[in-house]
C-alpha cells in the first residue's frame, strides 16, 4: 500500500530536499521504521525511541493522528508531518546537512491554515488569531473599496511610495502620539503586514550569529524570521507578568553572550495571552540598553483591550533603542496586509531601501482603503464595537467551558485560557466525539504548565460555541 508523506518546509533538507516521499507501508509504526532506515537525518528530527516524537504533529488524510483510534494506513493516501508550533523545538540538523544546503524556516501556523482549508468536513480552528466574521462584516469593505476606486480610478491601482501613503503615515503617527509615543510621519513606514515589518527589522539589525532574546513560547513566524537571517534565538520563559526579564539577564550572564535584539509582544502575548507588566517593561529596556541592543515591540492586540487599564508602549517609555511594530490586521481587514513600523528616521530609511528589494511598496489600493476608513471618522467607534463583541465572546466561552468542567482563569487579558481536569480527560473527550467527525486544530506549543490550552475569543460565535464543547 503506497502512502505519500508530505513534509513541512523545515524538514525537507533532512530528506534530501524532497517535499513528498512515497512509502509502501500499512501502519504508522512501519512508516517510522522505514523513515529510520531510509532517511536517518529525518528520523533524528521526527522520531523518538522509534516512534513519532512529541515535537511533531502527524496528520493522516487531514486528521490528527493523536486522536485516531488506530494507526492503520491501509486505504489512506497522505501523511503530513509538521514540526510542533514552537518555532524550532525540534532537534537541529546534523552539521553535514547544514553545510550541504541552507535551511529556510517557514510558518508552521500558515501550514496549519492550509490543513484546515483542505478539510472537507466541519472543522473548528483555534490555531490563528484572526478577526471573527462579524468583525469583518462591521467594516463595510465593499463600500470602502468602491468609493476609493470610483474617486481615484486607476491611480489607486498603481505603484506607490516605498515608505507608504503620506496621509496614512500621518494617521499612524497620530495614533502613536495618542499613546504617548513621540512619532511623526517621517518615522513611519507602511509595511505589508506586521510580519514584513519584523523581517525588515531583521534585515537592518541582524547579521549571522547575532543573538535574539525572545519569549517562550513565542510567535513562531517571528522565530523563523530570525533564524532565516542567521540569528541564534535565546528563548526565555513567560509567566503571569510576561517575559521573565530577570531570567533573561541570568541566562545572558551564564552563557556569556551579548544580545543584538530583544523581541517581545508586550500586550496579550502570542500565544500565552500574558501582558508585560509596567515594572518588567522598565526592566527590559534597562537590560537592552546595558547590552546596546534594540528592542522590537510587536503590538498587534493593544487596541483590543476590554478589561483593565492600558499600559504605555515600550516606545513611550524610552531608555533604549526601540522599533515599534503594529498592524491593521486585528482591528480592520487582515487580507489587505497593511501594517507599520515606527523607528528613528535613519532606521526607516534603511528599511525603505531593504523593502525596495522585496515588493517596492505596500499595495496602494489596500492602503487607500484603510485611509478611507479612517477619513470617515469611524475608526474609534469601530474599535469600541470590537471590544464589546470580543468581551461577549469571551464571556460565552467561559460559560461554555465551565459547563464542560474546564478550569477557566480570570480573564484579565484578551485571550482566554482553559484547563482540562487531566490530560486523559481531554483525549477521551475528543475521542468520544470522533464518531461525529469533530476535530480540533490548535498549536501544541500553547499547552503550558497546569495543562493550559489557549483559545482566542474572536472565534467564539454560535458555530464555535460547539467547538469549545468539543
Amino acid at each position: 500500500m503506497t502512502v505519500t508523506v508530505r513534509l513541512a518546509a523545515p524538514l525537507r533538507a533532512a530528506a534530501g530536499g524532497n517535499t513528498t516521499i512515497d512509502f509502501d507501508v500499512t501502519d504508522l509504526p512501519e512508516l517510522a521504521s522505514e523513515i529510520a532506515d531510509r532517511y536517518p537525518e529525518l528520523a533524528a528530527r521526527v522520531l523518538r525511541d522509534g516512534t513519532f516524537g512529541r515535537f511533531v504533529n502527524v496528520f493522516i488524510d487531514g486528521e490528527d493522528a493523536r486522536f485516531l483510534a488506530e494507526s492503520d494506513l491501509r486505504g489512506k493516501r497522505t501523511v503530513e508531518i509538521l514540526p510542533a508550533m514552537s518555532g524550532g523545538a525540534v532537534a537541529p540538523l546534523p552539521e553535514r546537512a547544514r553545510r550541504d544546503e541552507h535551511e529556510v524556516y517557514g510558518s508552521f501556523i500558515d501550514e496549519t491554515i492550509g490543513i484546515v482549508a483542505r478539510q472537507t468536513r466541519d472543522t473548528v480552528s483555534f490555531a490563528v488569531g484572526s478577526p471573527s466574521r462579524e468583525a469583518l462584516d462591521l467594516v463595510g469593505a465593499d463600500d470602502l473599496a468602491a468609493t476609493v476606486l470610483r474617486r481615484e480610478g486607476a491611480t489607486a491601482l498603481g505603484y506607490g511610495i516605498t515608505e507608504g501613503e503620506p496621509d496614512l503615515r500621518d494617521v499612524i503617527a497620530s495614533a502613536a502620539r495618542h499613546r504617548g509615543v513621540a512619532a511623526d510621519a517621517s518615522g513611519v513606514l507602511v509595511s505589508a503586514g506586521a510580519l514584513q515589518a519584523i523581517d525588515l527589522a531583521c534585515r537592518v539589525y541582524l547579521r549571522a550569529g547575532d543573538v535574539v532574546v525572545a519569549e517562550s513560547p513565542a510567535f513562531a513566524n517571528a522565530l523563523s524570521a530570525f533564524r532565516n537571517h542567521g540569528a541564534r534565538v535565546l528563548e526565555v520563559p513567560v509567566d503571569g507578568e510576561g517575559l521573565d526579564v530577570a531570567e533573561a539577564a541570568r541566562r545572558i550572564r551564564k552563557l556569556g553572550i551579548r544580545p543584538r535584539m530583544f523581541f517581545v509582544v508586550p500586550n496579550f502575548q502570542n500565544p500565552t495571552g500574558e501582558t508585560l507588566s509596567f515594572e518588567r517593561r522598565e526592566a527590559l529596556l534597562a537590560l537592552a540598553a546595558s547590552h546596546g541592543a534594540v528592542v522590537v515591540e510587536d503590538d498587534p492586540y493593544a487596541a483590543l483591550r476590554y478589561r483593565g487599564d492600558d499600559l504605555p508602549p515600550l516606545a513611550a517609555l524610552g531608555g533604549a533603542e526601540i522599533v515599534s511594530i503594529g498592524t491593521f490586521s486585528k482591528t480592520f481587514l487582515p487580507g489587505l496586509r497593511v501594517g507599520w513600523v515606527i523607528a528613528h528616521t535613519n532606521v526607516i530609511a534603511r528599511m525603505s531601501r531593504a523593502k525596495q528589494t522585496m515588493d517596492s511598496s505596500t499595495g496602494t489600493l489596500a492602503q487607500r482603503i484603510v485611509l478611507e476608513f479612517h477619513r470617515r471618522g469611524g475608526a474609534d467607534a469601530h474599535i469600541g464595537r470590537l471590544r464589546e463583541l470580543y468581551r461577549e465572546k469571551q464571556d460565552r466561552a467561559r460559560a461554555r467551558a465551565r459547563r464542560d468542567g474546564h478550569r477557566v482563569e480570570r480573564p484579565r487579558r484578551r485571550l482566554l485560557f482553559l484547563g482540562a481536569p487531566t490530560a486523559t480527560h481531554k483525549r477521551t473527550h475528543v475521542a468520544r466525539r470522533r464518531p461525529r467527525r469533530r476535530r480540533r486544530v490548535r498549536p501544541r506549543r500553547c499547552v503550558r504548565d497546569r495543562r493550559r490550552s489557549c483559545a482566542r475569543p474572536a472565534l467564539f460565535d454560535q458555530r464555535t460555541d460547539s467547538g469549545s464543547h468539543r
